[in-house]
């Protein structure tokens, strides 16, 4: 049989046999130690917080029992944990508490929904163990990707559990249960009639099952133990995103020409700003034909883009820049420092104009709420400072989200429901100018800057107060902000005048 020679075989043939396909390389590995099935620890802890965010957590208003369920969400993520947490570790669950422990200090909801969503956000850097921009983004989706794992770890926990310790006298277990809650039901309905505050208790307890309510208690408490749950799941799992190849340094040109030109546009800008700042309302209406505040009030939120993008550019042009010669160094630090410098001119510029417009047409939440971004986008920029000044950019994004923690509880300290009404007060007195309607949808937290309005107009603004403290909320929601707005009005009760009170804008 005559010998075939290899290359008379069809192209199409060698191309099978000489192709190779690569390796999958695997985008985020699970630490070996991740057991089959959830110790009996994280069962029982996933269980215990389940059962008390179910009591703590305040359905009708925000109160302590918020932070008292963060509490013990953490420290059950801890103990089933199987490491020990580290000292940053600590330091960054006391600022988790610290922010969530805003809803048992003000009362204003919106503000407690904001620190509540930051202590959300780190908790995820957390229990990942977030340590980069990369890490940090990753775990904000990897509860989401770790429902199901999580899901189906913590059931085979269970279903060991049960394999391992066999349920005997079952019919005996089921009728004690059943002698347990008649007596409960029993007991408590005749505590509950003998005694309001005993009463109250219960109501706040027990969730509301009605034929039009499912009991908002018992679903928050399922999900908060599903938290738990995955919060603990990943500490196990310790998620480790793939290094990623290294990138090739741009020319100096490519990444320079775009930033300084920036950076040129930014030193034409702040001239113009200067002559407009020094040169005041006469200035502003000869040349833009707009009075002072209007001028302000037009280019505020184009500055705040202005800061926002600023950051971006400068984090993308360090990547790119070429830092390992000393040429490379001083050019990189010239720009983008110059860059940072003239955004934090722009942060003044903004804050003065959003000054002038509230000082003109009052303070809203809005308005307080984008000032206070604007500084932590100043404070973003002094850190992106300081780490090109030499400190390095390894720690970079813990202090970032540090500093944002920091920032969070900093807005709560100052108030803002309290200090727009003294605002709108100091406005008022001045003008005689004054948005009764918005005044009167603020917290309780404002209750002691609206006093300062006159009677007749603080029986208006002060009605949803009044309204909101006479209801009975329980000890869970206790609230600190209630209470001193209680102790203000000294039994005073808004909204009962006879006579109606407008309350159109004045």
């Amino acid at each position: 049989m005559p010998k075939t020679d290899s290359s008379d075989a069809p192209q199409a043939y060698q191309s099978v046999v000489l192709t190779k396909e690569p390796a999958k390389v695997r985008r985020v590995t699970l630490s070996t130690s991740l057991p089959g099935a959830a110790p009996a620890k994280v069962v029982a802890a996933v269980a215990v917080v389940t059962v008390l965010a179910m009591t703590l957590v305040p359905t009708d208003a925000i109160g302590i029992g918020i932070a008292l369920t963060g509490l013990a969400v953490l420290a059950a993520v801890f103990a089933a944990s199987p490491e020990r947490p580290t000292v940053p570790e600590l330091i960054t669950a006391a600022g988790i508490v610290a922010l969530l422990l805003v809803s048992g200090w003000r009362s204003a909801g919106w503000l407690a929904a904001v620190c509540t969503a930051i202590a959300i956000l780190a908790t995820g850097t957390l229990v990942v163990g977030a340590r980069t921009i990369r890490e940090m983004a990753a775990a904000v989706v990897a509860p989401i990707v770790a429902l199901v794992p999580t899901a189906a770890w913590l059931g085979r926990g269970i279903a060991d559990g049960a394999r391992d310790r066999p349920v005997k006298n079952l019919g005996a277990i089921l009728q004690v249960a059943v002698v347990t809650v008649v007596l409960l039901v029993v007991f408590g309905a005749l505590f509950a009639g003998a005694d309001a505050t005993f009463e109250s208790l219960l109501n706040t307890v027990l969730p509301d099952v009605g034929d039009t309510e499912v009991g908002p208690s018992v679903v928050l408490g399922l999900v908060i133990g599903g938290a738990t749950a995955i919060g603990i799941y990943l500490r196990y799992a310790r998620p480790r995103l793939a290094d990623r190849s290294p990138r090739t340094s741009a020319e100096p040109w490519m990444w320079a020409v775009p930033t300084g030109t920036v950076l040129v546009l930014y030193i034409a800008f702040l001239i113009t700003q200067a002559r407009a700042m020094f040169g005041g309302d006469d200035y502003v209406q000869e040349t833009a034909g707009l009075t002072y505040a209007d001028y302000a009030r037009t280019g505020f939120w184009q500055l705040f883009a202005v800061t926002a993008l600023t950051i971006l550019v400068v984090s993308i042009a360090w990547q790119r820049a070429d830092r390992s010669t000393s040429t490379g160094r001083v050019l990189t630090r010239t720009i983008l420092g110059g860059l940072c410098i003239a955004a934090l001119a722009v942060v003044a510029s903004a804050l003065h104009r959003m000054d002038l417009y509230m000082d003109t047409f009052g303070a809203t939440r809005l308005r307080v709420g984008v000032m206070a971004t604007e500084l932590w986008l100043g404070a973003v920029l002094v850190a992106l400072i300081i780490a090109g000044a030499g400190l390095g950019t390894r720690q970079l994004p813990r202090a970032l989200g540090f500093l944002t923690m920091v920032a969070a509880l900093s807005f709560a300290v100052y108030n803002p429901d309290e200090r727009i009404a003294q605002a709108n007060v100091d406005r008022f007195e001045r003008t005689g100018k004054v948005d009764l309607i918005y005044l009167a949808n603020l917290s309780s937290d404002a209750t002691e800057a609206l006093l300062g309005l006159p009677v007749d107009l603080q029986e208006c603004v002060l009605r949803g107060i009044g309204r909101d403290l006479a209801d009975e909320h329980g000890p869970t929601a206790f609230n600190v902000g209630r209470h001193e707005a209680r102790e203000a009005l000294d039994g005073r009760e808004p909204g009962s005048a006879a006579a109606p009170v407008s309350c159109a804008p004045r």
